[in-house]
């Protein structure tokens, strides 16, 4: 093993096609033959002698409960590899998210030897709940395969103050055994698969690292809340479109009002730079409509088509939710205003700043309803 590597692992970054289509499929088929290899067995043994052990029986039980369990991540894998889950934006305590994880995994780590010791940190992070909790349940599988001494940190990093959730895994060295002497890690497997999927769908950052018998596992949420001089803040990144690795805005769905082609060119580029999903519908009255049956999380609306049955919508939503974000895209040029976070003017922006500007203002509108 090579002392020291280091594997990244942006969840923003997607695999190339011969990976997605070939490997993950290869994967399903290479854990799914053991189990099955192991239920052969037992049953082979069981025609012979028509008596089944204590010990056949929990292994076949061991068996068809891992079969189940690839069942199910190959039909998360397959849901997330859609690419448009209806996400719920929530402000959740990771860190209690983290110990109930740790907490309902106990038992089942220490009958397989496993050894946790947690380390965490009051943080808070705007993510889907249901997203979350099954990245935690996947990343704390995937750590267990590698090692039976885990240790879970829970920390801000310095800049950009984003909070990071750290899994540091060792093997449990006994006998004499060193380092130097123990195996390889596995090749990937479902989990690891499965836990780039969550975290591309939910814009955060995933990072692994072999350093000697330590493997280590990082998770940067880059959507963290922040205490600032009393008041909560939302930390996001501003980089340019298309140049932010995290993409914290990921799995959003915005809706584009407006009949232009080239228009809804533009804002398709600049969501598929952020991970937004668009949505378009050309006139207000079907926008109405699909308000009614799959709010969005934001709406765009062409100046052109800004007329009463709009303004009707837009006090609709602002009943239900005081800070549903609203963007106009301007006629004129060097129109930049941002709405201020208590009042009734809307944000608007002009074409020709787009591509420059409006990443920033769908990120701040965005944090408002975080």
């Amino acid at each position: 093993m090579e002392p020291n590597r280091k594997i990244a692992a942006p969840a923003s970054t997607p695999h190339k096609p011969a990976e997605g289509n070939l490997v993950v499929p290869q994967v399903i088929g290479a854990e799914l033959s053991r189990h099955v290899a192991d239920m052969d067995a037992i049953l082979e043994d069981f025609d012979g002698a028509r008596y089944i052990s204590r010990q056949e029986l929990a292994a076949l039980r061991k068996a068809v409960a891992g079969a189940r369990r690839i069942a199910k991540q190959s039909q998360q894998l397959s849901r997330l590899a859609g690419g448009r889950l209806r996400q719920s934006h929530e402000r959740l305590s990771l860190q209690e998210l983290v110990a109930q994880v740790l907490k309902e995994s106990a038992k089942r780590l220490r009958r397989e030897g496993v050894d946790v010791e947690p380390h965490l940190r009051m943080v808070e992070v705007i993510v889907d709940p249901g997203l979350l909790v099954s990245l935690l349940e996947t990343a704390v599988d995937w750590a267990a395969a590698r090692g039976q001494r885990i240790q879970v940190w829970l920390d801000m990093k310095n800049w950009p103050e984003h909070a990071v959730l750290l899994f540091k895994v060792r093997p449990a060295v006994t006998g004499g055994v060193t380092p130097e002497k123990l195996e390889a890690p596995v090749a990937d497997n479902l989990d690891w698969y499965l836990l780039l999927q969550l975290a591309q769908a939910m814009g955060v950052l995933v990072e692994r690292e072999v350093l000697g018998d330590q493997t280590m596992l990082s998770i940067e949420f880059p959507r963290t809340v922040r205490q600032l001089e009393g008041l909560t803040a939302v930390e996001v990144d501003g980089g340019e479109m298309g140049h932010s690795e995290t993409r914290p805005l990921a799995g959003h769905r915005l809706l584009l009002v407006c009949n232009d082609d080239f228009l809804k060119h533009e804002l398709q580029e600049v969501c598929d730079g952020m991970g937004v999903v668009l949505d378009s519908t050309p006139t207000t009255r079907q926008a109405v409509r699909f308000c009614e049956l799959d709010p969005p999380h934001i709406i765009v609306i062409d100046e052109k088509l800004h007329d009463a049955q709009f303004d009707e919508l837009r006090a609709d939503l602002l009943d239900h939710n005081v800070n549903f974000p609203f963007v106009e895209i301007a006629q004129g040029t060097n129109v930049v205003e941002v709405a201020s976070w208590m009042g009734d003017r809307m944000s608007r922006i002009s074409r020709d700043a787009i591509k420059s500007q409006l990443p920033s203002i769908l990120a701040m509108e965005l944090a408002k309803v975080a």
